[in-house]
């Protein structure tokens, strides 16, 4: 499965530090306005299957009682763009483009 998140390990590795389970943070989750976040709302922000959008990001820094940047400062930029950009090379040859003439 594509994962379409970069912040579903935090979130794991935050709410297994409060003791929380999936359950009960999906009930945190909607006292901070999630109202349709469930376990299974949790179980894919954490397996990183559920795209998140800038309002639950607040949503679960409110809950977890952190701030939204909190969640940026964490991640690990460099190895997520490197998977973003990350392409295997079918023919590793060098292209020849205009003004690049190496035969002058």
């Amino acid at each position: 499965m594509k994962q379409r998140n970069f912040i579903g390990r935090l979130v794991s590795r935050w709410r297994n530090q409060r003791g929380w389970t999936q359950d009960v943070f999906a009930d945190k989750l909607q006292l901070a306005g999630w109202h349709d976040a469930t376990r299974s709302t949790i179980s894919k922000i954490e397996d990183g299957s559920l795209r998140i959008d800038l309002t639950q990001v607040c949503y679960l820094a409110s809950a977890l009682g952190i701030r939204p940047i909190d969640f940026l400062s964490e991640i690990d930029w460099g190895k997520q763009i490197e998977k973003l950009i990350s392409f295997p090379m079918k023919n590793p040859q060098p292209v020849e483009t205009y003004g690049n003439n190496s035969k002058n």
